[in-house]
């Protein structure tokens, strides 16, 4: 009860000694009634050199030595305390950090119910109308870390039909987080009816609703638009990547940027996001079964033994390998897989290898019935998906992968240094900044790793040396890099075996 008054009422992890031992024998007197009472005072000095848990700051002060602690304190005692009465607080609080971590702590423990009331409250609310990624990112959190999850109010928001369109957004990014296919009739219903909203919106919402029916099991949405251009659909879902969906970027001829001449680069079907950690996972926990036997061990370990033996992947490649120590999904698995900053299902992985990557595409390669395959993109067809051609042929792509008339780089259109989330962000949080054929976050959030060696020349070097061959190419920007880094043009490099929080990867698709 102190800690939550210390929240609420003082909004400070220190309080005046007097006014904090009142405050202690209050309760006190409540939880003990029939016992002799024990003075505030005496339990502060107890719970200094006994507990450690408060320090005296000065001489009038207590102070709690360990912040994060308290707030654990405060979020039991909002379950406590009638929590039904607490959601009001925590919702007209929702974003703000001093708030954050006793959220984390109530929803973590708290039943469906409260969760249900929780997520009601939050989207009648005004603060649910312009979310800011930041409080996406943390409505994400929290529904990851939830006890108890449903569906329902979540559900009838979604077809009220005065819900905004970011509104609904947001809500179906929620659903596709809990993944419950109780979901699956409010959400069939929602396309049924047409109910989404708002403009130049609307196809956003539109596609991840298909997103979300379709990560439920429930059946996807033949349109008219996407019937096929000279033959081709225009857009192919993978069943064994969890039907993440592949976007088709008719090619052409454009003025490449690194070799500063026209290059001609093919139709190329390119994933939609980067890979995502709730995709990577799939990879690990493959490799962990392949490890103990299953799923064809030996023909996937022989043949990353056959690529290192023959430099296929360069000559780091061997040695690399060796250092697994014979346990794969030790060696492949993300450096920040439970880093509560980029851990989040739906953020992209990071913290991956050029070679982990590479491991990645040619699992994924493997489970193909045909002689399709899956491959990291090389730097033509990376910097023509990201920029595409402006106006006639020999013409540079666009600075970055939006439409041009949305202007200069800025905190709607991407996660980069100043959107100031310090992390990753869900794949698809900035759909104002995706292409105009809709590939999301071409631009911030993480560089993606690209198949070529890095050549100053921008060509694609073929001997392994300290100048040429001895980095790949990685594309995009990251969260924590300025505007001049997102361009579409911009390249960069980094050495196969080196992971950063800041590096992940797409695949492209090749039918």
């Amino acid at each position: 009860p102190v800690s939550l008054w210390m929240q609420a009422t003082l909004k400070s992890d220190e309080a005046e000694k007097s006014v904090m031992e009142d405050k202690v024998q209050q309760a006190l007197k409540r939880v003990l009634p029939e016992e002799p009472l024990l003075a505030g005072k005496d339990f502060c000095r107890d719970m200094m050199d006994r507990a450690g848990l408060l320090v005296e700051y000065g001489k009038h002060e207590y102070l709690f030595r360990h912040k994060s602690f308290r707030e654990y304190l405060a979020g039991v005692q909002l379950k406590e305390d009638r929590p039904y009465e607490q959601l009001y607080t925590l919702v007209d609080n929702f974003g703000e950090d001093w708030w954050t971590e006793p959220l984390r702590f109530f929803i973590s423990s708290v039943d469906a119910q409260v969760f249900d009331q929780f997520m009601e409250k939050l989207f009648n609310s005004p603060v649910s109308e312009a979310m800011t990624t930041k409080q996406q990112l943390l409505l994400q959190t929290i529904i990851e870390e939830a006890k108890g999850q449903k569906v329902d109010a979540l559900c009838r928001k979604l077809l009220d039909a005065d819900t905004t369109a970011s509104r609904q957004r947001v809500i179906l990014d929620c659903l596709k987080t809990i993944g419950k296919p109780a979901a699956l009739t409010a959400l069939e219903q929602f396309r049924a009816q047409e109910l989404a909203k708002g403009g130049t919106e609307s196809n956003d919402v539109l596609d991840r609703a298909e997103e979300v029916i379709i990560a439920l099991g429930g059946k996807a949405l033949e349109r008219a638009s996407e019937k096929s251009i000279s033959g081709k659909s225009l857009s192919l879902r993978n069943p064994n990547e969890q039907n993440a969906e592949y976007i088709l970027i008719p090619g052409g001829n454009y003025w490449y940027s690194a070799m500063k001449k026209a290059v001609d680069v093919a139709d190329c079907y390119v994933a939609k996001y980067p890979v995502t950690n709730k995709l990577y996972r799939s990879f690990i926990a493959w490799l962990k079964e392949t490890d103990s036997g299953k799923n064809h061990a030996s023909a996937f370990r022989a043949k990353l033994d056959r690529i290192a033996e023959s430099e296929k992947w360069g000559p780091g490649f061997g040695d690399y390998l060796k250092g697994g120590n014979d346990n794969l999904a030790a060696l492949f698995r993300s450096e920040n897989d439970e880093n509560r900053k980029f851990d989040g299902e739906n953020q992209p992985v990071v913290g991956v290898t050029w070679y982990a990557a590479r491991a990645y595409s040619m699992w994924l390669s493997s489970l193909e019935k045909s002689a399709s395959y899956f491959r990291l993109a090389n730097e033509i067809e990376w910097e023509w998906a990201a920029g595409g051609k402006q106006g006639t042929t020999g013409q540079k792509v666009r600075e970055y992968p939006w439409p041009e008339e949305k202007g200069k780089a800025n905190p709607k259109l991407l996660n980069f240094s100043e959107s100031n989330i310090g992390a990753t962000t869900p794949v698809g949080s900035y759909p104002e900044g995706a292409t105009p054929e809709g590939l999301y976050d071409m631009a911030g959030n993480v560089w993606e790793w690209c198949s070529d060696w890095y050549g100053e020349d921008g060509t694609f070097a073929k001997l392994f040396g300290p100048e040429t061959g001895s980095r790949r190419v990685i594309r995009g920007g990251g969260w924590g890099l300025n505007a001049e880094y997102c361009r579409s043009a911009y390249r960069n490099s980094l050495p196969p075996a080196y992971w950063s929080s800041s590096v992940g990867f797409r695949l492209v698709f090749v039918p």
